[in-house]
């Protein structure tokens, strides 16, 4: 089986190459997620092209002429429309960029990805916090369930864009003297490229800020809550219930297994926090690409 395997979150696009389920090629390129304007693809075909004509693949299997299966996780993709537009465009721009006879071409959400990297087919929950939120649950038959991942305009409760946001807010809150004194200033400050030990230039800079890159701020505010920060504590304590909640709002049996991914996750503080909130059991999952050759087998 030889597969390749694409992770396109909003941050980056995670690509490995895997021979008898195991991951012998790897690289992490940027962010290809499909926009209303453009799908993308051939920017994502022309990375992933370059990408396997440079690397050496160690493998008896290596120099076999074609790929198996080639499975993209993209964010951005759910509904059976955005399916088949985004399949046929990458279809067009692998020909043209890639070249590489496969098999089979299989496209998901990249939640979807990380659900069956962790469950298979079978019931379980993936829960997504990185820049954004979002949960999805496989139902005994088989049915996919989602909860959040509406984006940081609308929700994305207790993602990093989320916790960014909240920061900004505390910040401002603070400012005006309509909120307690919060350290949060600093990396706030930081963001804006001012010095925190001017609050006007904070002002000024916080006031006619674009934060469309603030969910850099979210591992910041975990920081400062284990070093006890009562206002970075609250909104810590304030997301890990959201997250909490975005998985049992699609199921509170405790015998569901929910698998955390993402890179506010990873900070064991706030996954700790999340699950003392639910009934199930969390399990986490640090490397979806790895995990994906041995649901393949």
């Amino acid at each position: 089986m030889r597969a390749l395997i694409i992770d396109g979150g909003g941050t980056s696009t995670d690509v490995g190459v895997a021979i008898r389920g195991q991951i012998v090629a790897r690289t992490l390129l940027p962010s290809a997620r499909p926009t209303r304007a453009d799908q993308q693809t051939d920017e994502l075909c022309r990375m992933v092209g370059s990408f396997l004509a440079t690397t050496v693949i160690v493998g008896d299997d290596a120099q076999h002429d074609g790929l198996d299966v080639v499975i993209i996780g993209m964010a951005g993709v759910w509904t059976p429309r955005e399916r088949h537009t985004y399949m046929a465009s990458f279809k067009e721009s692998w020909s043209m960029y890639v070249g590489l006879h496969a098999t089979q071409l299989v496209v998901m959400s990249d939640v979807e990805l990380v659900h069956f990297a962790s469950h298979g087919s079978s019931e379980g929950v993936a829960l997504i916090a990185g820049t954004g939120s979002i949960a999805l649950y496989r139902d005994p038959k088989k049915t996919l369930h989602r909860s959040g991942g509406w984006g940081s305009t609308v929700d994305d409760a207790g993602s990093g864009m989320w916790l960014g946001r909240q920061a900004c807010t505390a910040v401002a809150r603070m400012l005006d003297g309509r909120g307690p004194s919060t350290l949060l200033i600093r990396p706030v400050a930081n963001y804006l490229r001012v010095d925190a030990d001017f609050p006007d230039e904070v002002r000024q800079a916080l006031r006619g800020a674009q934060l469309q890159t603030i969910s850099r701020i979210g591992a910041a505010v975990l920081t400062y809550a284990l070093e006890g920060d009562q206002v970075a504590q609250q909104i810590r304590d304030h997301g890990a219930r959201e997250l909490a909640l975005l998985c049992t709002s699609l199921v509170s049996s405790g015998s569901v297994v929910v698998t955390g991914y993402g890179s506010l996750l990873s900070d064991a503080h706030y996954a700790q926090r999340v699950a003392e909130l639910m009934p199930m059991p969390l399990q986490l999952m640090n490397d979806v690409v790895e995990a994906i050759p041995r649901q393949l087998q």
